[in-house]
């Protein structure tokens, strides 16, 4: 692993799909990937990070992705220049102008009509077969490993009306063995011919994202990636090797007040449904399975963040799945128990409430973590340490090289003040927010209106905190999201002593788009208003972000070329 501590940088937080670019179908694609470079590299920003690009399932999810290792086609530039075989006149007239008066994204459209375009692709290149055929067959032939089993998954899905729950499928495709041994005796020609497609697909999407990063290099501009803990249950990982996973638990996170808006998560916590990890299967193969996806990763981007890395140390496990969430909700936990055989959530292999498990909880989880991470060469890895945080978790990390996240509004005293900034270690990623925050104006807005409702002297201690925090007045906090108040944050931020800086897209430009709340029946569908382009060009945006260069040079942090 290879974190500079001698530089200080700057990253920008981002998801694909929440980028506008003109001519795009709906959502953020490849392209718009490489406008968000040029972006990054004219503000003097060296880090664009970016959420998982894997191919999600019904919930959009990128952290539920149905594949450790395929890529999203909704996020694929569609333009004939980016897909071999796709012409111009493929492309419906009008469908260009709908997607640019959406203000969100219509996933299902989305992915239809996207999957049409690609299908018309498929059908001429491989009726044509160009030369870059070659190219497609060599491609092929080295992801075989995972190619094979997920194009037959994804093929198998499609015949299964959509429905990923595989454990409902009829009992000879239940499973990848049994689904190969049918697929010899059955051998339907349909079946064979979307896997051919799929495999097509996946080419398609690496051909474009090695091209954006070998732009992003000519640009300066590096790409962090993001490797979830865990995977979707309903994937073809699970699907396909069954052996590497207990699926009779599903991860999660324990219950947190910070989320009020969610009685569940208030309660029992957060059920994301996805499955357990065999470790002692997975370290008898030598974990193949890891390496590859790490592997898979660092052939798009420079570094990746670990997200969730507690799950390493231990992970809080449900006995039910999410979808069995609402029957749990109003039982106690005597009922719970009743209900699931005497299991109720918990940490596994143990709590940390007791100093032996927690020791041996530290160990075990430095240890995977070293073997998972031996093999990335010179790819920066950062993690995501956020939530109910052992206390044995940061100095590991420390130990290991990696830095971990220092958030102000979690960084407190004994008297609840705000740590200040030059406390951060050096070896640590600075930020207000992550995807699964509020942004900072909707931050700043919520204090205000908490400091003239009930709870109004609360709110004024934090507005005092974070006054003394920033080095201004604690009487005298601004009653609105001001300019002046959103640079000094960016600046406070930019002066700390830690390597990265990463700030939020929201946040950069002083918007309360927020991507992702835990919880909520909807999310993963908000857009930028406009363009980064636009944003660099036009008022008032241009006049700020133009100052938060000026603060990122002067921090040390930004480049002058």
């Amino acid at each position: 692993m290879r974190i500079d501590l001698s530089e200080r940088v700057v990253g920008l937080l981002t998801p694909v799909s929440a980028l506008r670019r003109p001519g795009d179908l709906g959502i953020g694609d490849a392209r718009a990937v490489r406008e968000a470079i040029d972006f990054c590299a004219e503000l003097g920003i060296r880090w664009l990070q970016l959420l998982p690009i894997n191919e999600t399932s019904g919930d959009n999810s990128p952290y539920n992705a149905i594949s450790s290792l395929a890529l999203e086609p909704a996020l694929f530039a569609l333009e004939p220049d980016e897909v071999p075989g796709l012409l111009a006149e493929d492309l419906p007239k009008g469908w260009v102008e709908e997607a640019a008066k959406e203000e969100a994204i219509d996933y299902p459209r989305v992915k239809e009509r996207k999957r049409r375009l690609l299908e018309r692709a498929f059908e001429r290149f491989s009726a044509e077969r160009p030369p870059s055929w070659g190219e497609f067959q060599a491609f092929c032939r080295a992801h075989a490993s995972w190619l094979k089993g997920y194009s037959l998954f994804r093929a198998l899905l499609d015949r299964q009306g959509g429905d990923p729950r595989w454990d409902l499928w009829p009992k000879e495709v239940s499973h990848y063995r049994n689904a190969l041994a049918w697929l010899r005796t059955a051998r339907p020609r349909e079946l064979l011919r979307k896997r051919s497609f799929y495999a097509f697909v996946q080419w398609v999407g690496y051909r474009q994202w090695k091209a954006v990063r070998a732009y992003g290099v000519s640009r300066g501009v590096r790409l962090m990636g993001d490797i979830p803990f865990g995977i979707s249950r309903y994937g073809s990982d699970v699907w396909t090797n069954p052996p590497l996973f207990d699926t009779s638990w599903c991860g999660g996170a324990p219950p947190e007040r910070f989320f009020q808006s969610d009685a569940f998560i208030q309660k029992w916590g957060q059920n994301w449904g996805i499955p357990l990890y065999a470790w002692d299967r997975h370290e008898a193969e030598g974990f193949a399975w890891w390496k590859h996806r790490i592997a898979r990763t660092l052939e798009i981007f420079h570094g990746f963040r670990i997200d969730h890395v507690l799950g390493f140390f231990r992970i809080y496990a449900f006995p039910w799945k999410p979808e069995e969430n609402s029957v749990f909700l109003p039982l106690t936990p005597e009922q719970a128990q009743a209900r699931t055989g005497g299991r109720l959530p918990r940490f596994l292999p143990a709590s940390d409430e007791d100093l032996e498990a927690a020791a041996r909880n530290a160990v075990r989880g430095v240890l995977l973590l070293h073997r998972l991470l031996e093999e990335t060469g010179e790819a920066a890895v950062i993690a995501e340490d956020l939530g109910f945080v052992p206390f044995y978790v940061r100095p590991a990390l420390s130990e290991l090289g990696i830095p971990g996240f220092k958030i102000p509004m979690f960084e407190r005293a004994e008297d609840h003040s705000y740590l200040p900034v030059s406390s951060y270690p050096r070896l640590s990623v600075a930020t207000y927010a992550t995807h699964d925050h509020p942004p900072l104006a909707c931050f700043y807005r919520g204090l205000i209106e908490r400091w003239s409702g009930p709870s109004g002297h609360d709110a004024w201690l934090e507005l005092q905190r974070l006054m003394a925090f920033l080095g201004w007045n604690p009487e005298t906090p601004p009653r609105d999201f001001s300019r002046d108040l959103h640079l000094r944050l960016l600046e406070v931020l930019l002066d700390s002593p830690s390597w990265m800086a990463s700030v939020l897209i929201s946040d950069l430009l002083g918007i309360e788009t927020r991507f992702n709340q835990p919880g909520a029946d909807r999310n993963w569908i908000a857009r930028l208003s406009l363009p980064l382009e636009e944003y660099r060009r036009r008022p008032p945006f241009a006049e700020l972000l133009s100052a938060f260069r000026a603060l990122a040079i002067k921090s040390g942090r930004g480049r002058t070329g």
